[in-house]
């Protein structure tokens, strides 16, 4: 199915198509008619078709989340026969607000862990993935290696990276990502510089749990900057996407939390369904 189905629902505000160009998500590139009547109707991966929609409120009926999920984030009923997840959780705790660096979580482990003292107030992250990938606790760098590929030692993705910048955070700059720049918005981390030349390929507004607390997706895409002699270089004046980011950003208590699942075009072909059930069961919470 889709990357992103967001043609329904309340529309954030979008600005005209020739108001739209930021140099934080868009290249030059992305601007030619080719390469934006390509991108619209041609572009596909794995028989998902990419879109360009406005940024919408997603229904209940047709949120990932809400079909797979009960609110208090258990499999529903009948799910569980066909899936199988693992939780990947953690918790961090505000130890100042005058913090300047950012807290970062890359596939589960802290790479700050035990350089801030425990705060009194803590926050608990979680995520879940499918059983049928290992686990980091398998050793080695085998870590999202697919099971059941017949190919032996296939990743279904490259890595998961969940951040939370320095300093209060308004959740209006998310509502206005479209438009200031997604990289801006999400305040991306140095890992993640190259989504600053990444093109918005689609985003919607999902409300979970019993306090409907919103959470921002952003489906962006990144092609090289040369294409070589690759077949997949139609003749169309600009190269194919190579890099998917799967992004959500959410804001609880003033503070920003971004999950950020990255993957190649190939892991995207194979497994682009199961990347965004991962994606689909961020959740942020205060304890």
């Amino acid at each position: 199915f889709p990357l992103l189905v967001a043609d329904h629902g309340d529309s954030l505000s979008f600005p005209p198509r020739n108001q739209q160009r930021r140099p934080a998500i868009v290249t030059e590139a992305a601007d030619d008619p080719c390469r934006r009547n390509y991108l619209g109707s041609l572009l596909s991966f794995g028989g998902g078709m990419l879109v360009v929609p406005s940024i919408a409120t997603a229904a209940e009926g047709d949120d990932l989340t809400s079909q797979l999920f009960n609110e208090d984030g258990s499999l529903k009923q009948g799910v569980e026969s066909e899936a199988k997840f693992r939780t990947v959780e953690f918790e961090w705790a505000d130890a100042s607000s005058s913090r300047q660096e950012y807290l970062i979580n890359i596939d589960g482990s802290d790479t700050n862990s035990g350089k801030y003292p425990a705060g009194e107030s803590k926050v608990k992250i979680s995520y879940d993935l499918p059983m049928k990938w290992k686990s980091g606790s398998s050793g080695g760098g085998d870590l999202y290696t697919d099971l059941t590929m017949e190919e032996g030692n296939v990743k279904a993705l490259s890595k998961i990276t969940i951040y939370q910048p320095p300093g209060l955070f308004m959740q209006e700059q998310l509502e206005k990502a479209s438009t200031i720049g997604i990289a801006k918005a999400l305040q991306v981390v140095p890992d993640l510089k190259d989504l600053a030349y990444a093109d918005l390929v689609g985003g919607r507004v999902r409300q979970v749990g019993a306090t409907k607390q919103k959470l921002f997706d952003f489906d962006l895409a990144v092609a090289p900057k040369t294409c070589g002699q690759s077949q997949e270089n139609l003749g169309l004046g600009f190269c194919p996407f190579d890099t998917i980011y799967l992004l959500t950003g959410t804001v609880v208590d003033e503070r920003l939390y971004v999950f950020a699942l990255e993957c190649d075009k190939d892991q995207w072909k194979r497994s682009n369904s199961d990347l965004k059930k991962v994606r689909s069961t961020f959740r942020v919470a205060t304890s």
